[in-house]
């Protein structure tokens, strides 16, 4: 008798046990599994190995999820459950669904609501590999909708951008094969995943700042990183090589962003690790970003180190403008219509010949970088204005003719737009020429 208790008793604890939790006390609402306040809808949502955090593969044997004990979903409750693997973390479009063929359907029928909770059941479990993120889709079938206080009544958590994808509708039933253009979201179901033994350690964080590979990062950067669910703190290491901790050595920290208090060195690697705590236990097998610094400040940040263009037609692309100091403040030597004043940005000189000259300032493709290109005469120490032009918005080209008179000397200054606020310059090729 003692031996069948006991072993009842263990899988009981098993049972308990073999369950994953992921942010199953939020109270924010969004349109995942389904969504209740339109007839029909088809839900598609990428839970990442590293958020499910289970100890080994195993059976997924239902699902659970959240929403307010006083919502109504009575006409919400028709659904088709559906689970896969995948390689992809985000969805890249309105339409990048997954294809049916890659799901497997675990459910089918009508959910109920107990309490705060629907429970789905699988008939048959879904075997998940704990190499793949997981993908769980939903089709709500019935033809009309439920009226509650909020137009969606389930629980979701902020998480990636376009971590979800989801239609909704009131036309016709949804076919997984073909589904129409949908809208992503940065947030997933409040879910507990049946059938999977949880890791004995908290799930890495993800970094959010900076990325991967990010390039021209700030010297006192602010990193930043999602919450994990049920960590009381976290951990963050940064050094000059991998797996280094020379910068900062496991600093605790309580919360979600960190900013540094000395500053980082220019055009410098760096690799930043953050892990989490919860009681005792650390996450492991943690992944470190590396990023690079902003590189140093260039040559022609000030007027006094002007670039010479002497052979025309001249072109250089400034790929260090992000580092340019705004030197002694803004300049508003240039009082004309277009603006009252600009960045010091990057500068260049030429000497006129008593032709036009064309200044052109263009930007690589999908820059959002805003220039204003505007040309003195004078001296560094005593700028007189020529001409400025800030016609385009980000990313638009530039374009600046001046007539010149013979001997003289002119200096160009390409920066932000801003009237009086210092703002980054970015990456931008000027090319000036003459007949």
């Amino acid at each position: 008798m003692k031996r069948i208790l006991l072993l009842a008793l263990f899988f009981l604890v098993f049972a308990v046990n073999a369950q994953i939790n992921i942010n199953i006390g939020s109270t924010s609402v969004g349109t995942a599994p389904v969504s209740s306040f339109f007839s029909y809808s088809y839900v598609q949502q990428i839970y990442r190995k590293q958020e499910v955090n289970a100890a080994a593969a195993g059976n997924i044997t239902g699902l659970t999820f959240y929403l307010d004990p006083s919502a109504v979903i009575n006409d919400s409750s028709n659904w088709s459950v559906y689970l896969g693997h995948t390689s992809k973390g985000s969805f890249l479009s309105g339409t990048d669904w997954i294809p049916i063929a890659q799901l497997t359907q675990v459910f089918s029928g009508t959910v109920n609501r107990n309490g705060n909770k629907v429970e789905v059941v699988f008939t048959t479990p879904f075997a998940y590999n704990n190499t793949d993120n997981l993908v769980v889709a939903a089709k709500e079938n019935s033809p009309s909708i439920d009226i509650n206080n909020f137009d969606e009544v389930f629980r979701v958590y902020s998480h990636l951008p376009n971590s979800t994808l989801y239609y909704k509708g009131d036309r016709a039933v949804v076919d997984p094969a073909s589904p129409p253009g949908g809208i992503r979201g940065g947030y997933k179901s409040a879910i507990t995943i049946s059938g999977l033994l949880p890791s004995a350690t908290p799930s890495c964080p993800f970094i959010t700042f900076p990325l991967n590979n990010a390039q021209k990062i700030a010297l006192l950067p602010e990193f930043k990183w999602i919450a994990v669910s049920g960590a009381t703190s976290y951990k963050l290491s940064v050094g000059t090589s991998p797996g280094a901790t020379d910068v900062v050595n496991q600093q605790t920290v309580i919360g979600t962003s960190y900013t540094l208090t000395s500053p980082l060195n220019r055009d410098t690697s760096y690799y930043l690790k953050i892990t989490a705590i919860s009681g005792t236990a650390e996450s492991s097998g943690c992944a470190e970003v590396v990023f690079k610094t902003v590189p140093p400040i260039p040559v022609n940040d000030a007027c006094s180190g002007a670039l010479s263009a002497s052979a025309f037609p001249y072109t250089y692309t400034q790929n260090d403008a992000v580092s340019a100091t705004n030197n002694s403040g803004n300049i508003a030597v240039c009082s004309v219509p277009q603006n009252t004043g600009m960045n010091d940005g990057t500068w260049f000189k030429f000497t006129g010949n008593g032709n036009q000259y064309t200044v052109k300032i263009t930007m690589p493709p999908g820059s959002a970088f805003d220039p204003e290109v505007a040309v003195y005469k004078g001296s560094c120490t005593h700028l007189e204005c020529v001409d400025t032009m800030d016609n385009g918005g980000g990313g638009q080209t530039e374009t600046l003719v001046v007539n010149t008179t013979a001997g003289t000397e002119y200096f160009v200054n390409v920066g932000a737009y801003e009237d009086t606020t210092d703002a980054p310059e970015d990456v931008f090729t000027i090319t000036i020429t003459t007949p």
